[in-house]
C-alpha cells in the first residue's frame, strides 16, 4: 500500500502533474555595482517559491505565489519536475524552499 496523496498527486512535498506550478526565486541582491545590460551573477537565492501558472499566458506565473508574494520581482526558475515523485522545487535548493508555499501545495 502506497503513501497517501492529495488531489494533485503530491506526497509529502513531492508532486506530479505540476505543469501549472511555476517555480520562482527570491534573490538577495549582490553588492556589486552593475553597468546597464549586465546580469547580476552575484545574486544568491534567498527563498524558492511556487506560484500557480497564469491561465491566460502558459509558462508565466499568476500574480501571487502560494504564500502571497507578488511574483513580479521574483526570478523565474527553469526547473520543472521530471516525473512522478519529484519535488516541486529544485533539489539543490531544498533548504531554501518557502515553507508557506510548500504547506499550501501540500494542503491543496
Amino acid at each position: 500500500m502506497g503513501a497517501a496523496r492529495d488531489a494533485r498527486g503530491c506526497r509529502a512535498g513531492h508532486c506530479r502533474g505540476m505543469a501549472s506550478i511555476i517555480v520562482l526565486l527570491e534573490l538577495e541582491p549582490s553588492t556589486e555595482v552593475l553597468d546597464a545590460g549586465e546580469v547580476d551573477v552575484g545574486a544568491r537565492v534567498r527563498w524558492v517559491h511556487a506560484a500557480p501558472g497564469d491561465p491566460d499566458v502558459p509558462g508565466d506565473p499568476g500574480p501571487r505565489t502560494f504564500c502571497g508574494l507578488d511574483t513580479l520581482p521574483l526570478e523565474q526558475e527553469r526547473y520543472r519536475p521530471s516525473g512522478p515523485g519529484e519535488p516541486w522545487y529544485p533539489p539543490q535548493h531544498r533548504s531554501r524552499r518557502c515553507g508557506d508555499c510548500d504547506a499550501a501545495l501540500r494542503s491543496s
